[in-house]
């Protein structure tokens, strides 16, 4: 036992080693930073929202709105960064959380940091949401990109709880207490509550595309439908300014901050010996976890995520 401890203890001291070296001092901030290519004293900072965006969490397959957030501000606080790219591979998620990763990426480029969107694979719906905030969108001519839409998905489990003989006990004050529950079918009253909410999002989805795109909404209303394009369907659309890859969006972002050179670093968390040894490795999800995600137990949620 002795032994084995010894021999994790020396692995995670070489694992930090190589994290932490590499040419790229330690950062200041919360995120350490990883270099990714480039030189210079002055540095482009890459945020990457990569999965489903939630607000919260410890999540390995999921874009974090916190740990975004945080990222982003500590890109906006450091003075060596004088860009940002939101590197998206995401089908979107969350309403509330796409918003807040939205409204602190304008907080940066208030800071006079231009931001440019980098489209994976997929940055719909709420992926399209957090690039719509940004200076300049690069997209890969493939890229499953727009889904401008909301969507709520409820549970109906009236049938398979009365084929399992189980009959739910409601105790309520309020008449809407209930609403959206899995054990009965909406009523119209209900629906039509749903569906207010969901304009409202709607609404505000088109603002901010609108807003970020130079168009007006009725232009936006009409692509947005809900429907995904390619980068070069979102191009011809206005949707995407140029199709590209990564390095493509590097260059983007060091003309639009007026730098001849940059070095470009990624945020990755700090990992100490403690979480290689003592603490568990972070981003694990647990069953229970994983069937909240899955299925949405923990209530409904109002979401700008593309699904099939």
């Amino acid at each position: 036992m002795a032994l084995a401890t010894a021999a994790v203890l020396f692995l995670g001291m070489v694992f930090l080693a190589a994290r932490l070296g590499g040419g790229i001092p330690r950062s200041a901030g919360v995120w350490n930073e990883r270099f990714v290519q480039g030189e210079g004293p002055d540095k482009i900072a890459v945020v990457s929202v990569e999965g489903e965006i939630v607000q919260t969490g410890d999540l390995t397959s999921a874009a974090v709105a916190d740990d975004l957030v945080s990222q982003l501000r500590q890109a906006r606080e450091d003075d060596a960064v004088k860009a940002v790219i939101l590197r998206i591979n995401s089908p979107g998620g969350s309403v509330v959380a796409s918003d807040q990763i939205y409204h602190e990426v304008l907080e940066v480029q208030r800071a006079g940091k231009p931001v440019v969107a980098s489209m994976g694979e997929v940055a719909a719906s709420g992926g399209y949401y957090i690039a719509a905030g940004a200076r300049r969108i690069v997209a890969n001519p493939s890229t499953f990109t727009g889904s401008i839409g909301v969507i709520l998905v409820l549970l109906n489990l009236e049938g398979a709880a009365g084929n399992l003989g189980v009959e739910p006990i409601i105790i309520k004050a309020g008449r809407l207490k209930d609403i959206g529950s899995p054990f009965r079918d909406l009523t119209e009253e209900e629906r039509q509550i749903f569906q207010g909410m969901i304009d409202q999002s709607y609404d505000q989805f088109v603002d901010v595309v609108a807003e970020g795109r130079h168009m007006s909404a009725a232009e936006v209303e009409q692509v947005a439908t809900g429907r995904p394009f390619t980068g070069e369907q979102a191009q011809d659309l206005g949707l995407v300014d140029r199709l590209g890859t990564f390095d493509v969006a590097v260059g983007t972002a060091r003309r639009l901050a007026g730098l001849e050179r940059a070095t470009v670093v990624e945020y990755e968390p700090q990992v100490s010996l403690e979480d290689l040894v003592g603490g568990g490795f972070p981003g694990l999800r647990s069953p229970v976890e994983e069937l909240e995600r899955q299925v949405g137990v923990t209530g409904p949620v109002l979401k700008y995520l593309y699904v099939t």
